[in-house]
């Protein structure tokens, strides 16, 4: 009862936005003029896929992770107590993630924050090598907690700031389709590969290659130029 569709539906401007200049974005959110793509065209950019990819791992692995947490959990020798007590850091540390991320996205390019929050996750991944005692998987699950907040909060802001409003419903909509997928597939070769491997050490190597690979993707995820209109027929 209270939404309203956009800021112009009641007279106002987006955030960032003046009389002078409407569409201006906000500075340092890496787009240089306010972009309003259909999904049509959205879909032929690399940026598009690039975003998309990179938007895939927290979904992957934290899934993957939460998934088999006990087990992986007392592979370390934790009992379930321990595992369930680094749910209780996750929470909060993807709440000071979001904030952060939030206050960071208004000054730096998204893409560069979306390729950091990768760098976090697999930091997340090699420190679960390490884990052998309470505090070193309290630690484990903040950064497992500040990449996921990170990685959400980018997905609500970067895909406006690249691809505009105009058809912003459907191109988050294939957007979180992908990382749905991702979500759903991600236990099962983690599990494939801890069978193979006897224990979970080959599956979280092989899961450290997607962050790296996602980083990348984030930082050749270019802004792209809008589309140019397409002139009446005479």
């Amino acid at each position: 009862m209270l939404v309203r569709r956009s800021p112009e539906s009641m007279g106002l401007l987006p955030d960032g936005d003046t009389p002078e200049r409407p569409g201006r974005p906000r500075a340092g959110s890496g787009v240089e003029r306010a972009n309003d793509f259909a999904f049509r065209d959205a879909v032929r950019t690399r940026a598009f896929w690039l975003l998309m990819f990179a938007g895939s791992s927290h979904s992957f692995i934290a899934t993957a992770l939460t998934f088999h947490h006990v087990s992986f959990m007392g592979s370390k020798r934790l009992d379930a107590t321990i595992a369930a007590s680094v749910f209780t850091v996750m929470a909060p540390s993807s709440l000071a993630g979001t904030l952060v991320v939030g206050y960071l996205a208004d000054r730096m390019p998204g893409r560069h924050l979306l390729a950091f929050s990768q760098v976090v996750l697999a930091g997340a991944v090699l420190w679960s090598f390490t884990v052998s005692a309470p505090w070193q998987a309290l630690v484990y699950g903040g950064l497992l907690g500040i990449s996921g907040g990170f990685g959400l909060t980018l997905q609500s802001i970067i895909w406006p700031n690249y691809f505009g409003r105009k058809s912003l419903g459907s191109i988050r909509g294939a957007a979180t389709t992908s990382m749905v997928a991702s979500a759903a597939i991600g236990p099962l070769p983690f599990a494939w590969l801890q069978t193979l491997g006897g224990d979970y050490a080959l599956a979280v190597l092989a899961f450290l290659a997607l962050p790296a690979l996602c980083a990348v993707a984030a930082l050749l995820a270019v802004p792209p130029r809008a589309p140019a209109p397409v002139a009446a027929n005479p």
